[in-house]
């Protein structure tokens, strides 16, 4: 069923003229697009060590977390101006992550289980705890709007369930590195569909800042997640590469479905082969009135299963005005949505892994109409889709997970 915020930025997939791809699948939450040439420098960039969330000392990750929330209810009008069910929802949350980090799977779980008690997990019948959740929506339609995803937090807490329901039964060792190339265009030159031309347009440079600190948050959850899925056998490592040249989006073709691939080109010999997936953050800022028709959302690295990420700079920084408020994000609100997004991107990848369980439709988001869901499948929203899928799907399939996301050398 389409959320609120779903029905105001619909996904669309578009088909791919190229042959190397069958399709490109296209998110428009926010602005950004076009293809074409280049200019500048001679391409460079190098490499930044690979994240280890693990290594992240239990006093260090709650303190982060505590001066973090500190900042987010000064930002929307203090705690105690929002319902405390909300309140303990949050900070819980965040809580169970800190624990998911650093591996403490039966801390985290016990956290869950009392939050799901709390606030049951949505089925299709209204009638039975869904309100709670749409009251949450509705604690976010402020003056000053806080955006934590539609309906609340809840794809956080179906992740955190299915990383905890996972964890408690086996170790999650996470043996074998899943790598990740960040790659990040040092600038961009944009003629759009609508508003000025940007020459020169810069890499944010929030997005740098304390060692990539907001791309790291932008990932956690999801790392912990891939590590679960994965039955323990995953461990997502990021490697940061900026590459010093400048790309055209240009309005007359789309620079996600055209071209998006030449950043990745420019990679140092021998990266692409070794990645397993891709993440490309391009430079654009909306809020200069650039409008471009495509941006963020997923496509395969030429002929390969690799699959690429795509987004703005100003994705990860700011909130996209004016269906998710406006302003930058805030560190909480980092930590909440971008795994709901990445999630939705990654399941795209999922369900064309495997077209013989059909899960996907010629539309591409079938999942949003409630009558093309599998009889074997409950819920109402499309973080119950996708964990129905991994339960009563995926995990069963002679191909592991694990085996289908190990792309490197292939």
């Amino acid at each position: 069923m389409l959320r609120t915020s779903d029905r105001k930025d619909p996904f669309r997939r578009l088909a791919l003229k190229s042959a190397w791809a069958a399709a490109l699948i296209t998110s428009l939450l926010s602005c950004g697009g076009g293809s074409g040439g280049s200019a500048g420098a001679a391409p460079s960039a190098e490499p930044v060590p690979a994240s280890n969330p693990a290594a992240e000392p239990a006093a260090i990750a709650a303190a982060n977390t505590a001066a973090q929330l500190d900042k987010f209810w000064t930002r929307y009008g203090a705690k105690d101006s929002f319902p405390p069910k909300y309140v303990e929802l949050l900070e819980k949350l965040l809580e169970a992550e800190d624990k998911v980090v650093l591996k403490d799977f039966q801390g985290a779980r016990l956290i869950v289980d009392d939050l799901i008690k709390k606030n049951p997990l949505m089925d299709n019948d209204p009638a039975t705890g869904n309100a709670w959740w749409d009251n949450y929506s509705k604690a976010q339609a402020r003056a000053v709007r806080p955006h934590l995803g539609e309906p609340g937090p809840y794809a956080h807490l179906r992740m955190l369930d299915e990383i905890t329901r996972i964890g408690v039964k086996k170790p999650l060792l996470g043996k074998t590195a899943l790598q990740m190339a960040v790659v990040m265009p040092a600038c961009t030159d944009i003629a759009p569909q609508e508003g000025p031309t940007l020459t020169n347009q810069r890499l944010n440079p929030a997005i740098e800042e304390n060692d990539y600190a907001a791309v790291r948050q932008s990932l956690r959850l999801f790392q912990s997640y891939i590590l679960a899925i994965s039955d323990g056998e995953l461990s997502l490592e990021l490697n940061f590469y900026k590459i010093d040249k400048c790309f055209s989006i240009k309005k007359e073709t789309e620079y996600l479905g055209g071209n998006f691939n030449e950043p990745l080109l420019q990679l140092p010999k021998g990266v692409a082969e070794k990645t397993d997936m891709f993440w490309l953050i391009y430079p654009n800022d909306n809020d200069k009135g650039a409008k471009i028709t495509f941006s963020s959302g997923i496509s395969m690295f030429y002929n390969t299963a690799k699959p690429v990420f795509m987004c703005e700079d100003d994705w990860v920084i700011k909130k996209r005005a004016p269906d998710q408020g406006v302003g930058a994000r805030t560190e909480v609100e980092r930590r909440f949505y971008l795994p709901e997004w990445f999630q939705h991107e990654f399941f795209h990848h999922m369900f064309a892994s495997w077209p013989e369980l059909k899960l996907e439709g010629p539309k591409f988001h079938e999942w949003y109409d409630r009558a093309f869901w599998p009889a074997d499948f409950v819920g109402r929203e499309e973080e119950d889709y996708y964990s129905e899928s991994l339960r009563k799907r995926f995990y069963n399939q002679p191909v592991s997970i694990a085996q289908k996301l190990k792309r490197a050398g292939k």
